[in-house]
């Protein structure tokens, strides 16, 4: 029995998600789609399994205010014909029966209203489900939005990092050139790099990498 078709539904999606990176988007979309529809097919196949708690709720509610009654009439019967120790008993089996419809009441109400919210769940399921699978095209672009977006945001994060480390590649070497010639009293440091020279290798970079 299902306890929770709303998670169902959840955990659907999650695996969705989940799974994105790992195929097609036509193939993500319709593991979505398909999913959906096996829950659905699960939650409405369940439903008849509420409504059998329902039955079976009223119907022991039924026997118990019968028994009730046929207490009240015993003890009615009895008090006509002033037979004290029988009204005593019937009195008390009725008190009894009595507590015991009030907690069925309770129960067949409980029942009702589980197989109420099951039903709806149902027809909301169904209904974004409907939606989803006339939305086909349009979930397709979005997968294939979303993985074009990530796919920028990657290559764009990983140049700029790479380009960083270029750049203080360079800094590093001239600065590293620089220490040699003060550590080197007899020759001259090497020449550094012109500025303008530095610049245009780092437009070099930029140009290969694209940014």
């Amino acid at each position: 029995m299902l306890n929770d078709l709303k998670k169902l539904f959840a955990e659907s999606w999650s695996a969705f998600v989940t799974e994105a990176g790992r195929r097609g988007p036509e193939d993500d979309v319709a593991a979505l789609l398909g999913g959906m529809r096996r829950e659905m097919v699960q939650a409405r196949a369940a439903l008849p399994l509420y409504e059998e708690g329902v039955r079976a709720a009223e119907a022991e509610l039924a026997r118990e205010q019968q028994a009730l009654n046929d207490a009240v009439r015993r003890g009615g019967l009895a008090e006509r014909i002033r037979d004290a120790e029988t009204v005593r008993i019937a009195a008390e089996f009725a008190e009894r029966h009595r507590k015991r419809v009030a907690v069925l009441e309770e129960k067949v109400r409980a029942a009702r209203a589980e197989q109420e919210l099951r039903a709806a769940e149902v027809q909301d399921m169904m209904r974004r489900y409907k939606e989803a699978d006339l939305n086909r095209f349009g979930l397709l672009a979005a997968v294939r939005q979303q993985r074009a977006g990530q796919t920028i945001r990657e290559a764009g994060t990983t140049g700029v990092d790479d380009f960083d480390r270029m750049a203080s590649r360079i800094e590093h070497d001239a600065a590293y050139n620089d220490a040699l010639g003060e550590l080197d009293g007899a020759a001259p440091p090497p020449p550094r790099p012109a500025e303008d020279d530095v610049e245009a290798r780092l437009q070099e970079m930029k140009r290969r990498m694209g940014l």
